[in-house]
């Protein structure tokens, strides 16, 4: 059973462990001394251990996750020495296998992979470049690996790791807008997220379908279904979701 370790222990690296410890990997995790909180927390409640130093995370490691801040990611690689057979897993939006490249030592295999915090429940859907076999099952005890093929479509898909965190601000909306004297919040809420659940169970289930013709055979004339969601698209409410994503696809690209 591989080691990994962890450099940089934030939001990220907490809940990729959880989904680790969910998914029943029982192997060593060694973390990084920074971000001190975290570390004791996942030392004490996850089975971790915390090195001295960043290179002693390296030199004990069979997989090494670099879970740091983009600003601060290439600065913690420079120095560190790999040796031949490690992997390198980058989680750090942004930042191409080119750079990670030019910024370590040794001859290190780089992946690149995003995982959301739904990992922590073994629900994520962690986009991978380049496929890898060690790497995928790290991810499948997070929830799905998902391999692409060129490192610009893990790009573009990066921006759904973004996407991700806008449908708890959707869900609130309709809880919101749903709740009220006739329908108490806890009710409200267990609604909307079980409908999103069915909704996200149908269309994978129906992958003959797109999400947009599955929408379209339920919503059709005269049903209060149609009703709103003709109000929507009058209101252009969809595009306002494109636009965000085409402004982190140009963040993206020019990071």
């Amino acid at each position: 059973m591989p080691t990994f370790g962890f450099i940089g222990v934030g939001e990220l690296a907490r809940y990729t462990i959880d989904g680790l410890r969910h998914g029943n990997h029982a192997g060593p995790i060694v973390l990084s001394p920074r971000n001190r909180d975290h570390a004791v927390w996942l030392s004490a409640n996850r089975d971790c251990r915390i090195a001295a130093d960043n290179q002693e995370v390296v030199d004990d490691s069979d997989i090494v996750i670099l879970a740091t801040r983009p600003a601060q990611c290439l600065e913690a690689l420079s120095g560190l020495r790999f040796r031949p057979g490690q992997v390198l897993v980058s989680v750090v939006a942004g930042v191409t296998i080119a750079r990670l490249r030019q910024a370590s030592t040794g001859d290190v295999e780089i992946v690149r992979a995003m995982p959301v915090s739904s990992a922590a429940v073994g629900a994520s859907p962690t986009l991978i470049y380049p496929r890898h076999d060690a790497v995928a099952a790290l991810f499948e005890c997070c929830g799905k690996a998902i391999a692409v093929d060129a490192e610009q479509h893990f790009d573009q898909g990066t921006i759904l790791a973004c996407v991700y965190s806008w449908y708890f601000a959707l869900f609130e909306t309709l809880i919101e807008s749903t709740g009220g004297p006739a329908l108490p919040r806890a009710t409200a809420a267990e609604l909307v997220l079980g409908m999103a659940r069915g909704a996200a169970e149908l269309a994978l289930a129906r992958s003959d379908q797109t999400p947009g013709e599955i929408a379209a055979q339920i919503a059709t004339d005269g049903t209060f279904s149609r009703l709103g969601l003709d109000r929507l698209e009058r209101e252009r409410a969809f595009d306002a979701w494109r636009e965000a994503c085409e402004l982190l696809r140009e963040r993206l690209e020019g990071g």
